[in-house]
């Protein structure tokens, strides 16, 4: 393992530098719960203004520390955060958040920066299911608000 290697040449252990990585990406996380949150509530203009703040924190994100995956998973999440923060249409933020989702969750399980469930909803995108980060158990559907607000499930722990 590279990693390994080049941590303890530098002295560190390999939870130091997770550690690291982890507060690199925690404010992402933190804005993009901020974006699901806007999307649960069906506030497409807090939703625009939430995603503008998460593109700025994935911005600041390191990726010379992530791995090649990683790396990828950041750039998709910035072009679809990007994308959510030029539109007031909560069914086209809707349908960039599933692709922002698989990839922050990509970015969540490499990093690590805070216990996030993974959520999912068998009906979303178009009855193909998809999947978003909380930080709470609690399920609250970002895909469809108060139509369908506690459909889903939690299918795993980070």
């Amino acid at each position: 393992m590279k990693i390994t290697r080049f941590a303890a040449a530098l002295g560190l252990s390999l939870a130091t530098v997770a550690s690291t990585w982890a507060q690199n990406t925690a404010p992402a996380l933190t804005t993009y719960y901020a974006v699901k949150d806007a999307l649960i509530a069906t506030d497409a203009t807090k939703a625009k203004t939430q995603a503008a703040t998460l593109t700025a924190a994935l911005n600041k994100v390191d990726a010379a520390k992530l791995s090649a995956a990683a790396k990828k998973a950041l750039a998709t999440a910035k072009a679809k955060a990007s994308a959510i923060s030029k539109t007031t249409d909560v069914d086209l933020q809707r349908e960039q958040f599933e692709a922002l989702s698989t990839n922050m969750i990509a970015l969540a399980k490499a990093t690590k920066p805070a216990k996030a469930y993974v959520q999912y909803c068998p009906m979303a995108a178009g009855g193909k299911g998809a999947s978003w980060l909380s930080d709470k158990k609690e399920v609250r559907n970002p895909y469809y608000g108060d139509k369908m607000l506690k459909c889903g499930s939690v299918k795993e722990e980070i």
